[in-house]
């Protein structure tokens, strides 16, 4: 049984059935304006234009002209996308239009008003509602599947498996039984969900080891995910470079070759993927060769630092912009898996060096990047203490009963 419970700010939503007449809003200052005016709202539809909105709700045609030509240089008005929306508010007595209002998909907002000197236009944003959301799930086959099953965004879930990458290989590490926890944020707008924020506090239990993942900014520094103790989570490499399949063939001193018909050593790690699928750099580095290198086909190969370097073999094609020469940083897509050279089917043949000498990289520990300084982790305790006092009232608030994880998404007001 899947339990989804959603507690959504008590806003009212956005206007339907439009277009309609509504007095304006809190923008106005004076209660005898708003009594002054009146305005009808338009949602834009596929094929909409400037001319045809305004001419259609009433707007002289006179004054089209002068509306359009103050509006030839904002760039959100050069294409109505649908579901953007126009306010035109008029004077009660005189029909004449005084000022539009544009809301795009966004929440950004252009306001054009009719001034002394003529149509001025200013910008702002409908304030966003940052709301705390949890969710939770267990594995039964894989972090997507279990997304699907639990109706948990997909991104949020990338995004997870982002944090613990360098922890977990969540394409062979994963078990059965493995459940996670994690809070987040959700974004509302005129009590409409606009989408998603950053994940706060995470907790996965990945083969009864308990992996802990907080959200923290070290003064000077850019935000990171640290443990419970103020490690940081990112490590020198990835586990790995791509999002596989399988591993097809792993590091060995003697293989025979599907190919050759063989034996001969390969020192590396295939990884049986789809063609097409991104290929990314597993640490920071500068790439030193990119050409066709006889039986790998379409080659990378990037140097680290001083100690390491890594190879990518039987690309279909290089990321663009990804030249020798080029710095890439962890995580980027420098290509993508294919079949180039002596290959038997789509993979990725990565390979690892150390001092010049290949490395087996399932087997090697990397360290991690800077923890929090001892400066800041009376600080930090006190954020761990705030994230997960705020986790455990959201699991009490579900009345989570079950002796065994199941899943659920909870959004409340702060």
């Amino acid at each position: 049984m899947i339990l989804v419970v959603s507690l959504k700010p008590r806003q009212q939503p956005p206007p339907t059935n439009l277009p309609t007449t509504f007095y304006v809003d809190r923008f106005a200052e004076k209660k005898n304006y708003r009594q002054s005016v009146h305005g009808a709202a338009h949602k834009i539809a596929l094929g909409d234009n400037l001319y045809q909105v305004l001419v259609n709700h009433g707007v002289k045609i006179q004054e089209v002209g002068g509306l359009i030509a103050a509006w030839r240089f904002l760039p959100e008005l050069q294409k109505l996308r649908p579901g953007e929306i126009f306010e035109l508010i008029f004077a009660r007595d005189s029909q004449r239009l005084e000022k539009v209002r544009y809301q795009n998909i966004h929440g950004q907002v252009l306001a054009t008003t009719r001034t002394e000197q003529g149509w001025t236009t200013s910008r702002y944003a409908k304030p966003l509602v940052v709301t705390p959301a949890l969710a939770r799930g267990a594995i039964k086959d894989s972090l997507y599947q279990s997304a699907v099953d639990e109706n948990i965004d997909f991104e949020l879930a990338l995004t997870l498996a982002d944090i613990f990458a360098w922890d977990i290989d969540f394409f062979v590490d994963l078990r059965p039984g493995d459940y996670y926890t994690f809070l987040y944020e959700q974004k509302y707008r005129d009590g409409s969900l606009v989408g998603n924020g950053r994940i706060n506090a995470a907790h996965f239990y990945n083969d009864s080891i308990h992996h802990m993942a907080y959200y923290y900014k070290v003064p000077g520094r850019s935000a990171d995910y640290y443990d419970g103790k103020g490690n940081s989570l990112r490590k020198q490499f990835l586990k790995s470079p791509l999002r596989y399949s399988r591993i097809s063939s792993g590091f060995s001193k003697r293989r025979l070759h599907p190919i050759l018909k063989i034996y001969r050593p390969h020192p590396g790690v295939d990884y049986a993927a789809p063609s097409g699928t991104p290929v990314v750099a597993v640490g920071d580095g500068r790439v030193i060769s990119r050409r066709w290198k006889n039986g790998y086909g379409r080659f990378i190969a990037i140097r680290h630092n001083n100690r390491y370097t890594t190879t990518y073999g039987h690309l279909s094609r290089y990321a663009s912009k990804v030249k020798k020469g080029s710095n890439v940083k962890q995580g980027q897509v420098i290509g993508y898996v294919g079949a180039s050279g002596l290959a038997t089917g789509p993979h990725l043949d990565f390979r690892m060096k150390k001092n010049g000498r290949f490395v087996n990289p399932l087997k090697m520990r990397f360290p991690a990047a800077r923890p929090v300084p001892k400066s800041h982790i009376s600080d930090f305790k006190q954020r761990i203490t705030y994230l997960e006092e705020k986790l455990n009232r959201l699991l009490a608030q579900t009345q989570f009963q079950e002796e065994s994880p199941r899943a659920f998404a909870v959004s409340v007001n702060q």
